[in-house]
């Protein structure tokens, strides 16, 4: 691996850190500030019946999915969030995956934000509702992980084929001129030519 080449994987990791740092800072900070000022169940109007900031303690997911199940929620997280970062170090390379690596630090950032609630409380810090159409109460974290994998989605729908997905498993690597080639033949041929 060329110098170049191993600074910008530095710098792509510094990047990784920074971006999951920012998410779970501004996360918790609002999570603090909601249970710093309000009540529990405590509800204040933003705009009359559509939107308010409603403090609860969520101990499952949206829709009250796996309630009282914090262990296996923190296990699961714990699991995806390896499982992201396993993704994100095989396509660490190129700028071709920069939106994929972006939205994989907002969801692992997200992800770690309700982590450390269900560690630390128990249960998740749940303020955001949309009264409106009544959808479950949410917060930052949940913000930033919904909206990237919805986000992830449509990339892989539209932009990145079916050979992308074996780069991002580690099957498979991209080369500088859009071509693919198999993980073990590029080692084989990099071993060949040393």
């Amino acid at each position: 691996m060329q110098a170049s080449d191993k600074n910008q994987r530095v710098n792509r990791l510094v990047f990784l850190v920074i971006g999951i740092v920012i998410i779970i800072t501004v996360d918790q900070l609002t999570k603090l500030f909601i249970t710093g000022n309000m009540q529990l169940n405590e509800s204040i109007p933003w705009i009359k019946d559509v939107f308010e900031i409603r403090y609860i303690q969520n101990t499952g997911m949206a829709w009250g999915l796996f309630s009282n199940r914090t262990w296996l929620l923190a296990v699961i997280s714990i699991v995806l969030m390896a499982g992201l970062l396993y993704v994100y170090r095989n396509i660490m390379d190129g700028r071709y995956y920069a939106p994929i690596r972006i939205l994989l630090i907002c969801i692992i950032g997200g992800a770690i934000g309700n982590l450390i609630d269900r560690i630390r409380l128990g249960y998740v810090v749940d303020f955001l509702y949309f009264k409106l159409i009544d959808f479950p109460v949410f917060n930052v974290a949940d913000i930033f992980v919904t909206v990237s994998v919805i986000l992830l989605v449509i990339l892989m729908i539209f932009k990145y084929k079916g050979k992308d997905l074996d780069v991002m498993l580690g099957d498979g690597i991209r080369l500088e001129d859009g071509t693919y080639t198999e993980k073990k033949r590029k080692k084989t041929d990099h071993e060949r030519s040393e």
